[in-house]
């Protein structure tokens, strides 16, 4: 492991999403001064009355993004455009959000010399069935990693021209928000959750809070070009992840529905 950094002033994109909050409140409690960017104060308030201060920014807007660069300070890039459905269409703009916004966000910390985290995903190694899958695997990515696996082969390639930039390919994070709630427990409390397929597929969940203690470790610690696989330490089938959360809730286990049914509603890449 490289050196301990000092407290620093860091810039956390996408602080009031699930990843970003929990990385905030990590920083705080660390005693690193954070700069949470932001599209709007107003669902801000709890990250400012925790000490976080609040810059109003886009990821869309690459100049928001580039002025906001702490001088030898870090950035953790955790925004991602949001959308409704991932289907092909959301999905580019998904993808040149984040192509366009972690450029400008890399150039800028190049410049600054300043530290670049980005989490990744574990959607870039894409299916391997019940294999092991870890740091050397070549990417293989589904569709929902290929933009995140595009991203990282082009922060590999900065590297060269002095960007100090650390890669964390996070599981299927869950926690009180965004995806984990909207996809698996609303549904299972209102007794409509289902399994998609049959559900043999292993996931590689990680709780927020345990991503936010890895994406502190990277900006403290980590060596300069270092990538790693951030997931629990007990990868499970969907099958037994959806039982255990109706187990959990006191719910009878649900049954399955065809992924071709549940593309209608989450899209195809998606499913």
């Amino acid at each position: 492991m490289a050196d301990a950094r000092a407290p620093g002033q860091v810039l956390v994109t996408g602080a009031t999403g699930l990843v970003g909050e929990a990385v905030t409140r990590a920083l705080l409690g660390a005693g690193h001064e954070v700069v949470a960017l932001v599209r709007s104060p107003a669902g801000a308030a709890p990250l400012a009355a925790a000490g976080a201060r609040l810059r109003t920014g886009d990821i869309t807007d690459p100049e928001t993004l580039r002025s906001a660069v702490p001088a030898g300070g870090a950035v953790v890039h955790a925004a991602q455009l949001r959308v409704r459905r991932a289907g092909a269409g959301a999905l580019r703009r998904i993808e040149a959000a984040e192509r366009v916004s972690t450029a400008a966000l890399a150039e800028a910390c190049i410049a600054a010399g300043a530290r670049l985290v980005y989490p990744s995903g574990a959607f870039v190694w894409g299916d391997h069935g019940d294999r092991w899958i870890d740091e050397d695997t070549p990417f293989t990515p589904s569709p929902l990693g290929a933009g995140k696996a595009a991203v990282t082969r082009r922060l590999r390639v900065l590297r060269g021209r002095g960007l100090d930039a650390v890669v964390l390919h996070l599981g299927f994070v869950y926690g009180p928000g965004s995806t984990f709630r909207t996809a698996f427990y609303q549904p299972a409390r209102r007794g409509l959750l289902r399994c998609p397929g049959r559900g043999h597929n292993y996931w590689s969940p990680v709780h927020a809070d345990d991503a936010a203690g890895a994406v502190l470790a990277a900006v403290e610690r980590a060596p300069a070009g270092a990538e790693y696989a951030v997931v629990d330490d007990e990868p499970l089938p969907l099958r037994a992840l959806v039982d255990q959360l109706t187990d959990a809730l006191g719910r009878r286990r649900v049954g399955s529905v065809p992924p071709r049914a549940l593309a209608l509603a989450a899209g195809a890449p998606a499913v």
